[in-house]
């Protein structure tokens, strides 16, 4: 068993959805590597000063543009917002061709 002080686990935390240290995602690349990693963001189309997932991206994906997102969801198709309890942007490849089901190797907290 791995035993963290707070200090520690906040910081692993911080780190690992790059909020803190240098960039770990840059770019369209940068888009697509975070939202692997934390498997999907919310979509929301309510804009009062950014839309969610843009705020979310520009935070921790150094170059970020919405036209890149936009790229990425609808020319690209790499991404795919998609009804997830809530509207979510995930990778294309969670969600198998023709069945709407997710595949099974989807990482556990997708599986309902």
């Amino acid at each position: 068993m791995i035993i963290l002080s707070k200090r520690q686990a906040r910081q692993f935390l911080l780190r690992k959805h790059g909020l803190i240290g240098e960039h770990r995602f840059i770019g369209k690349a940068g888009i697509v590597e975070y939202i692997r990693q934390a498997g999907c963001i919310q979509f929301d189309p309510i804009d009062i000063c950014g839309q969610n997932a843009e705020l979310t991206l520009q935070s921790r994906v150094k170059g970020f543009t919405r036209g890149a997102l936009a790229d990425l969801l609808y020319k690209d198709r790499i991404l795919l917002d998609y009804p997830d309890k809530n509207t979510s942007i995930m990778r294309i490849g969670l969600i198998s061709s023709g069945t709407g089901k997710r595949p099974v190797s989807a990482p556990k907290n997708f599986l309902n």
